[in-house]
């Protein structure tokens, strides 16, 4: 029967990293994926300056310049017909932000942690938790082309996204869930510049433009659950149209000016939720702990910096530190920094606000990415 420290599954953006961290700290890591390797998944693509400085330190930043990553430097609010520009200063290694494509940032946090010692293995689907007569989770079923089998471990980390089937498995309850969802509509369009993140609101409806990769950007166009209208989600071209114009007339006339619209998708809405974390044996990271609507465009950086602190706690509990603590420690660490970004995302996905109100929300989501710095920098240990 195989057995290792840590089985993660998921090797996504929160399953890749934990995993790469783990294993450069000498622990014998697999990690499982139902998805073929290097497959796209629906994303926001834009990493805020916490999630940079994370690359950075983890020595994966030059990876994703070097895959002609756009970088950013500076962010701009569309609030209805005024614009507020605010520029985006260095700091150290962090020059600027970027959004790499899920198909760019995905194989190189894979790449890494394969580099680091962890065996990643795609096409295995996680089936269930195996426990011993305590109750601790001590492996996992899982079935690939060749059956089902178990495989042993000493932490089980589930990194399986929102509607992660190891949450489901350990009975992981719902702590916290948001009154209101977006519903959003994405897609690829050329040749806008690539040295901005936009974002456009007016009540009830948000847009905005993340330059990524290979010369396009991510459009995407939301409707608040809370804003009352006639946008119909059922129909996908509308819907982002309709969307669109009505959030921002500026940016609907450039990707509709004969400008090819590609890859459209739609997140049909989901209000963020955060599940109890860690346990006996066992720990959430990512989407599966705790997903954000992505009207905060927050998620990849909330990812990242949820696995370092995991990281962190599973690497103190192998050197010694007693289990409960170091695994509540960093799920109090996570839960302290979520809560500064959930008034924020709260105001706006039930934002039939004004204008000013939405304003005020964005001042509020500054700082909360503040906090995160802040903890960040102070971490006194550092995995890569």
């Amino acid at each position: 029967m195989e057995q290792v420290d840590v089985l993660v599954v998921g090797a996504r953006c929160a399953g890749a990293s934990t995993a790469m961290l783990l294993a450069r700290a000498g622990l014998s890591v697999l990690v499982v994926d139902r998805a073929d390797a290097g497959a796209d998944t629906l994303s926001t693509h834009a990493l805020m300056r916490p999630g940079v400085l994370l690359l950075s330190r983890w020595g994966v930043l030059d990876d994703v310049r070097a895959a002609a990553t756009p970088k950013v430097t500076e962010v701009i609010y569309h609030y209805g017909d005024d614009r507020v520009a605010i520029p985006i200063r260095p700091k150290g290694d962090v020059d600027g932000l970027y959004a790499p494509r899920r198909t760019v940032l995905d194989p190189i946090l894979v790449d890494a942690a394969r580099d680091g010692g962890a065996e990643v293995r795609f096409g295995v689907s996680f089936r269930d938790v195996v426990r011993d007569d305590a109750g601790r989770v001590v492996g996992a079923l899982v079935r690939d082309a060749g059956g089902e089998r178990v495989i042993r471990c000493r932490w089980l980390v589930g990194a399986d996204g929102l509607r992660s089937r190891v949450a489901r498995a350990v009975e992981a309850p719902v702590v916290h869930r948001a009154r209101h969802s977006s519903t959003t509509a994405y897609a690829f369009v050329g040749g806008f510049d690539d040295s901005a993140y936009h974002n456009a609101f007016r009540p009830g409806v948000a847009a905005g433009l993340i330059p990524t990769n290979d010369g396009q950007a991510n459009v995407w166009a939301g409707v608040s659950s809370a804003a009352p209208g006639s946008h119909d989600p059922r129909d996908v071209a509308g819907f982002f149209e309709q969307t669109l114009r009505q959030a921002s007339p500026w940016l609907a006339g450039e990707v509709f000016d004969g400008r090819p619209v590609e890859g459209l998708r739609l997140f049909a809405g989901h209000r963020g939720e955060t599940r109890r974390s860690h346990g006996p044996g066992w720990a959430l990271v990512g989407d599966a702990a705790s997903m954000e609507d992505p009207i905060g465009a927050h998620g990849m950086t909330k990812a990242l910096i949820g696995a370092e602190l995991l990281a962190q706690a599973i690497r103190a509990t192998a050197r010694g530190a007693d289990e409960r603590s170091a695994f509540t420690s960093s799920a109090t660490t996570r839960t302290l920094l979520a809560r500064r970004m959930l008034g924020p995302l709260a105001q706006l996905t039930g934002s039939t606000l004004d204008l000013a109100a939405v304003g005020r929300a964005h001042l509020s989501a500054n700082e909360a990415l503040k906090a995160e710095w802040e903890t960040l920098s102070r971490s006194s240990e550092s995995m890569a």
